[in-house]
């Protein structure tokens, strides 16, 4: 069989490991919002925003 090392920082989160594992209850709404923020924080478009600009500039190039 093979040895195998870990450290101590892997020692201590496979030995401390909590009862109950589960994300706090945050709305999708919520979350999405703060990706918003974040995006326009970093001076980014939405996916919304692109979708937008595509349409116009598909209609630009094809009129109906």
């Amino acid at each position: 069989m093979e040895e195998i090392l870990i450290t101590e920082e892997e020692l201590e989160y496979l030995t401390h490991t909590p009862k109950v594992a589960r994300e706090d209850t945050v709305h999708y709404k919520t979350k999405w919002n703060y990706f918003e923020e974040a995006v326009k924080a970093c001076n980014g478009i939405t996916l919304d925003e692109f979708s937008k600009m595509w349409d116009e500039s598909i209609r630009r190039l094809i009129p109906t």
